[in-house]
């Protein structure tokens, strides 16, 4: 009978051998062949109108992450608030944990705001 350990490192092993094997017969069965036309950016049949090597400012990027990381915050607090009074019961343990979340994201939103991430310039 196998252990817990050894039945992972079979079925991560098996793993591997498919993945491998997937990736050998596609390699070694799929024709690669590149063409001029094939390598262009396609836009739905349509001729592009910039170049696709445009490139995008980091900022973009950076306060896409900081909605994200801030919108989660709020799906993360609202249901806390919501249910605040059936938590009470449990003691201070339950503020404290909702005190820590807020103030680390709180010194998040002042790192953003004193490296002017979310200044557009």
């Amino acid at each position: 009978m196998m252990s817990g350990f050894e039945t992972i490192v079979m079925y991560l092993g098996m793993s591997l051998l498919a993945i491998i094997g997937m990736l050998l017969i596609s390699h070694l069965l799929g024709p690669f062949r590149p063409k001029p036309r094939k390598a262009t950016t396609y836009e739905c049949g349509v001729p592009l109108l910039h170049p696709s090597e445009k490139r995008y400012s980091v900022k973009y990027f950076l306060v896409g992450v900081l909605f994200l990381v801030f919108d989660l915050e709020t799906v993360l607090i609202y249901p806390l608030a919501l249910r605040y009074k059936s938590l009470a019961q449990y003691g201070w343990g339950v503020f404290f944990e909702i005190f820590v979340f807020v103030a680390v994201l709180l010194v998040g939103l002042v790192y953003a705001l004193k490296k002017r991430a979310i200044d557009w310039e």
